[in-house]
């Protein structure tokens, strides 16, 4: 027993010695934030969809909406859409019914299942509005006769302007990102120097930074239904086909002497 009392007296010393080492070696530093923005032009729409069924029985609406999923993909398959362009979120539930709900409240009358779902579209097309504009329209109504509709979270509700199912995004964002990253920089930098400025000491190096990418928004609201763009694999989205801003925030901490 006092062995290991011992061994472990030793161990915290020597844990205690070696933190106490690594903050007398811990350069001062002084943080600050900027953010960078890019823009890119889209080279792929997103057309966010949804299949919705209501009934009294959980298992009656999820027999209705998987039918209509079926039947979503036949028609998109006749429309010459390949899987890879077509990607479904899968099903998921809700209680139905006016009021709200609560332990001791308002029952549900029924039950909501609904499958949200987007269809990527590139290629030549996004250069001709006029020819996308039919496409997507030509879409829009074929996948309405077999029971499908817009999501019910349009991007308008992400702060990106413009109430629309159609999204905008750049596949590969890196270019875009390493320019908005080079902007921040270039903010941050005059920043800290006038931190160190009125601190009277001068600023040595860049020593640590974080980058995160903020191209979304505010998303996932407290109490609204689940939204397609949650699957969306594309950081950056815009209700513009022209322009797909690349925001990211930079955080940076530079050396002072």
């Amino acid at each position: 027993m006092k062995k290991t009392c011992f061994l472990l007296l030793i161990a915290l010393i020597c844990t205690g010695t070696l933190s106490l080492s690594a903050q007398e070696n811990q350069k001062p530093t002084i943080s600050v934030s900027a953010d960078g923005k890019a823009s890119a032009k889209a080279d792929i729409a997103i057309v966010l969809m949804s299949v919705r069924s209501t009934s009294p029985l959980a298992a009656d609406a999820l027999e209705q909406n998987n039918k209509k999923v079926e039947d979503v993909k036949g028609r998109l398959t006749a429309l010459g859409y390949k899987d890879t362009q077509v990607k479904f979120t899968g099903n998921r539930f809700a209680p139905s019914g006016a009021g709200i709900f609560y332990p001791g409240g308002q029952r549900p009358t029924g039950f909501d299942v609904y499958n949200n779902f987007y269809i990527s579209i590139e290629g030549p097309e996004l250069n001709d509005l006029m020819q996308f504009n039919k496409r997507v329209s030509l879409l829009l109504d074929e996948l309405s006769k077999v029971g499908a509709s817009p999501s019910n979270i349009s991007i308008s509700n992400i702060s990106m302007g413009g109430s629309s199912v159609v999204a905008f995004a750049v596949k590969d964002p890196a270019p875009y990102e390493k320019q908005a990253i080079l902007q921040a920089l270039d903010k941050a930098r005059p920043l800290a120097d006038e931190i160190a400025r009125r601190m009277n000491v001068q600023v040595t190096g860049i020593e640590w930074t974080t980058v995160t990418p903020s191209g979304r928004g505010v998303t996932g609201m407290t109490g609204m239904p689940a939204s397609a763009l949650d699957d969306v694999p594309y950081e950056y989205l815009s209700s513009s086909l022209d322009e797909v801003p690349v925001r990211v925030r930079v955080d940076a901490r530079y050396s002072y002497k």
